[in-house]
Parts: C-alpha cells; sequence; structure tokens
C-alpha cells in the first residue's frame, strides 16, 4: 500500500497572473484559501502540506495542512529546473506525492477523493487526471487523429481522446528527486485517470482572464 502525501505548490510570481492565489474572489476567500479546505478534506493520505515561499501564503495555512518551506530560487519568475523546484519534497515522509492544482475552485473533493483511494492501492507508479473529449483532433502534420467516416462528421458519437486536467498528478518522490522529472512518460506511466468533470469544474486560473471569468462564475455560485 502506498504512502501519500497531498501537496498545494504555490508562489506569487505568476508571470502572466500576478499574485493570483491571494487575489478576493468577491466574498474574501482566494484561491489558496478554498485549496486548503478542499485537501483538509481528503482522507486516506499520510500528509498534507501547503508547499511555498512567500509569507503572506504561509499566513493562510489552516489546521491540518502543514507548511512546506521552499527556498526562493524555486518561486521565482521564469520556469525553474525541476531539480531545484520540487527538491523541498526530500522533506516529505510519504513514498508518493499527490499533486493538488489550487487554481481551479470550482473542483469537486468527492471526485477526487475516489482518484486518491484508487492510486493508494494501484499497480501504478503515476497517475494523471484526464477528462473524456469527443471533437475532431489534427495531428501536427495536420493528419485526421480521431475521425475517420468520410460520410458523416458528428460530435455525438465516435472514439473519445483524453486530456490532462492538472487537477491532480500523482508520482513517485523518489522518481522526483533522482530523474528530476514526474515520470518517464511511457504507457500507463502515467496512467490516465478518468474522472467526469464539468466545464465548470475545470476552469482554471493562469491568466487574468481567466481569474475574471473565475470571479463572475463564483459570485453567481455564491449569490
Amino acid at each position: 500500500m502506498k504512502t501519500l502525501a497531498v501537496v498545494i505548490h504555490a508562489r506569487l510570481e505568476s508571470t502572466r497572473c500576478p499574485n493570483k492565489h491571494l487575489r478576493d474572489l468577491g466574498d474574501g476567500k482566494t484561491l489558496i484559501d478554498i485549496a486548503l479546505q478542499n485537501i483538509s478534506k481528503f482522507t486516506n493520505v499520510e500528509e498534507k502540506y501547503l508547499a511555498v515561499y512567500d509569507q503572506e501564503l504561509k499566513d493562510r495555512t489552516i489546521d491540518g495542512v502543514e507548511i512546506l518551506h521552499r527556498e526562493y530560487d524555486s518561486v521565482e519568475k521564469g520556469n525553474a529546473p525541476l531539480g531545484v523546484f520540487y527538491r523541498h519534497l526530500e522533506k516529505v515522509d510519504s513514498d508518493y506525492i499527490v499533486m493538488f492544482n489550487p487554481c481551479q475552485p470550482f473542483l469537486k473533493v468527492e471526485k477526487l477523493q475516489k482518484m486518491i483511494d484508487w492510486f493508494k492501492s494501484c499497480e501504478y507508479e503515476s497517475a494523471m487526471s484526464v477528462h473524456r473529449v469527443r471533437n475532431f483532433f489534427w495531428d501536427k502534420d495536420l493528419n485526421a487523429v480521431n475521425f475517420f467516416d468520410k460520410d458523416r462528421l458528428s460530435t455525438t458519437d465516435g472514439p473519445y481522446l483524453y486530456a490532462a486536467t492538472h487537477s491532480l498528478v500523482c508520482y513517485s518522490k523518489d522518481y522526483m528527486l533522482n530523474e528530476h522529472n514526474y515520470f518517464p512518460a511511457t504507457k500507463d506511466n502515467p496512467y490516465p485517470y478518468v474522472v467526469d468533470f464539468d466545464d465548470i469544474e475545470l476552469l482554471d486560473v493562469d491568466t487574468e482572464e481567466d481569474l475574471e471569468i473565475v470571479k463572475r462564475v463564483y459570485g453567481k455560485i455564491l449569490f
């Protein structure tokens, strides 16, 4: 049976949406507040962490979620090498990391709990949450990927493809620390775990425009 640590990674120096984790969504709550509340509800895990450098983020933590301190070079603007970005995982006791995306405030905990329960006892070394997509796709050479019926083009039937949602990413701590990567990207490593997300749950804040959309949806749900 695997030992699991759920980890939220956050920083203030986001390039496309600075300080997004602490921006008010309309009722005083922020993305990081909602993410912390969500992981506090998870069961069947050994540890829960907020991995941050900035004191303003540390100040938001809640009971049941420990602070995992990061060095500044892992959070400064730009993309640090993964070996730098995740070296703080050396302080984690669990053998596997469940990385939780704090930028998707409408995720339903019960759906993700099912994935955690499955990963806890499955034979796979890594997994990513994915959702089913039924549409027409082309590869980089503009060859049709998933539609071949010349008599009928329909998105109501036909094969699904599967897209990563980045809501949960599960991987071996030792693999990250030794190989400086999440997984080898071979068949079933990571295993694509299908979650039945709706469009609202998949809203993900990367840009200022994303944040405005989330704030409007949040306001409608709240009021």
